[in-house]
């Protein structure tokens, strides 16, 4: 029997894993796909109930607001024709009045939309960056997840990391376990903990419990890009009004297919 090959150094695997990781948001501007959530209502006075099982088309874009879900199902029943045709004609109405108003744009309003723009696309790197030097971060093992085989990863907050970014303040509240691909070094699976309690609106709103956890999985698609497949969540918590909850929902996308193979209806 074969001695399996050394794990790589931790500074090895953090260089490679870097050059390859981007936010899903960009990747998923590639491709059309459905998307399958157990939703999450809140009410007016602050009551958190597990809602419908939604199923969405979703045909994404980079530019903010112009990804369209394309509600198809609730709770297994299929809308109905008319229904479909309805969202579609709201769509295109929307997109209508968005080329009418880039249309009259001064060269003054799309350079701020541009920036805007810029801003926010930095404003995702520096998560990614962030996540680099809040965590330490230990190569554990090796494990095989659907075929692929991958490094585990032991991420640890680090107590003196001054976070640089809100998401940077949500790291230091968890601590994560990952797993990523050997051949890819793209990420295949995550488990965050919640190992303190994470307020919300300044407590105001509410709190989410220590212990609350969180699992996301991508699968590779067409052997060519690693996309968003899984995400499951098991939460308690206190919202609004001293209302506590207990949810657990699972998120699930597929049928992942090249943008250029949107519908004309949606355009």
């Amino acid at each position: 029997m074969l001695a399996e090959p050394p794990l790589p150094d931790t500074a090895t695997l953090i260089r490679e894993v870097r050059a390859r990781l981007r936010p899903d948001r960009d990747l998923l501007s590639q491709y059309t796909y459905i998307e399958r959530r157990e939703e999450v209502e809140v009410s007016k006075l602050g009551e958190v109930t597990e809602g419908p099982v939604k199923v969405y088309e979703v045909y994404p874009s980079l530019e903010p607001g112009n990804t369209y879900k394309r509600l198809i199902a609730v709770d297994g029943k299929p809308l109905s024709r008319s229904e479909l045709e309805k969202a579609d004609r709201k769509r295109r109405e929307d997109l209508r009045k968005e080329r009418e108003k880039r249309a009259r744009e001064t060269p003054a309003e799309r350079r701020r939309r541009e920036a805007e723009e810029t801003e926010k696309r930095r404003e995702r790197e520096a998560v990614v960056d962030e996540i680099f030097e809040a965590y330490d971060i230990r190569i554990a093992g090796r494990d095989t997840i659907g075929g692929h085989p991958t490094f585990i990863a032991h991420l640890e907050p680090r107590p003196a990391h001054r976070p640089r970014t809100d998401e940077g303040k949500l790291m230091k509240k968890l601590r994560v376990k990952a797993w990523v691909s050997e051949t890819d070094y793209e990420l295949v699976r995550a488990e965050a903990e919640v190992i303190d309690d994470i307020t919300v609106g300044w407590g105001i709103i509410g709190r989410l419990h220590k212990g609350a956890r969180a699992v996301y999985e991508r699968r590779k698609v067409n052997g060519e890009i690693w996309l968003p497949a899984r995400e499951v969540i098991q939460a308690t918590g206190r919202a609004l009004m001293f209302r506590t909850f207990d949810v657990h929902t699972v998120t699930e996308w597929y049928d992942y297919r090249r943008v250029a193979d949107e519908p004309r209806a949606t355009r």
